[in-house]
């Protein structure tokens, strides 16, 4: 049986818009609003609308060089975030935020003089108030690993995030989480040289400053954190690998360029590069990877393609 639409219903439309994550390790990059009418004095990531034709991804490429002045290609950009969103008193709009990486050959610079009063880098672990509510919510979505996201005001909350207003962010629930790495826990026996090692490494790979606490630190990508802890009922001061239970982690690193750079910044960072002799093709011809070892003993392995 069809059914048919009531007279009075309207097809739904609304807006769609791009927001640029750039980030430089743990840094983001965010602009001032000026003079637009709408939230100026206000931070905000770059973004835009994205125009009639156009898909998402062009949109954001277009729009990262438009006001930052950066050239991105579609392989530099990864999806971080999808929210629909709601302003005090507007109307309903559908956002995607894309990450990408600093680039030192191609920094960004203040392209819309006229819309912007200046770009200034902030830490994901400490953004600051005095942001535009709903991007707000968006990267304190994007650091709890939430993916899919609902941010409506209602009509009397405030533009700006103060920290003081209600948290209109609500996480949509994904399916295929059932048996997904929560976290993984590490024991070290210096907390402050693992968190120099380890912190430098996950954030090169894109973690982010999750929690503190006396005795550990935890770093989060997605849904899944890792976590650095001196514990005191720790019965050595290094890692046996070769002990029964965990040999090493494997991470993945953006690409062999990301991977070559990540090597050769390692050991200023406190790590060792294992087996040089057959570095990059430990596991074989057609794996591309760095085995690392930390002053601790644990092994990391940073990989940069698809193998097994």
């Amino acid at each position: 049986m069809k059914l048919e639409k009531p007279q009075s219903a309207s097809r739904h439309t609304e807006v769609v818009d791009v927001h640029l994550i750039l980030r430089r390790g743990a840094d983001v990059l965010l602009a001032r609003r000026a003079n637009t009418g709408y939230a100026d004095g206000l931070l905000h990531a770059p973004s835009g609308h994205v125009e009639d034709g156009e898909d998402v991804r062009a949109a954001m490429i277009r729009e990262a060089a438009e006001e930052v002045g950066i050239t991105l290609a579609d392989d530099d950009l990864s999806v971080a975030l999808v929210m629909q969103h709601r302003g005090p008193g507007g109307r309903p709009r559908t956002g995607w935020f894309f990450e990408a990486r600093y680039d030192p050959a191609d920094p960004p610079a203040n392209r819309e003089p006229d819309k912007c009063s200046g770009l200034s880098w902030h830490p994901l672990a400490a953004l600051p108030d005095g942001m535009v509510a709903y991007c707000r919510a968006g990267l304190d979505a994007y650091c709890r690993g939430e993916r899919f996201v609902l941010h409506w005001h209602e009509d009397d909350d405030p533009i700006a995030y103060d920290g003081t207003a209600p948290d209109r962010k609500v996480p949509l629930r994904t399916s295929g989480t059932s048996g997904s790495v929560h976290h993984i826990g590490l024991r070290v026996p210096d907390l402050a040289q693992a968190q120099d090692s380890w912190g430098w490494l996950l954030g090169e790979l894109g973690y982010v400053p999750d929690r503190r606490w006396e005795q550990g630190r935890s770093w989060r990508l997605g849904g899944a954190y890792v976590v650095l802890e001196q514990s005191p009922a720790l019965l050595g001061d290094r890692h046996e690998r070769r002990d029964p239970g965990l040999d090493h982690l494997a991470l993945r690193a953006r690409d062999a360029a990301a991977l070559d750079a990540l090597v050769a910044a390692a050991p200023g960072h406190g790590w060792t590069l294992l087996l040089p002799d057959r570095h990059p093709h430990v596991g074989g011809t057609g794996h591309r990877a760095a085995h690392l070892e930390d002053r601790h003993g644990h092994e990391v392995e940073v990989v940069a393609d698809d193998e097994p």
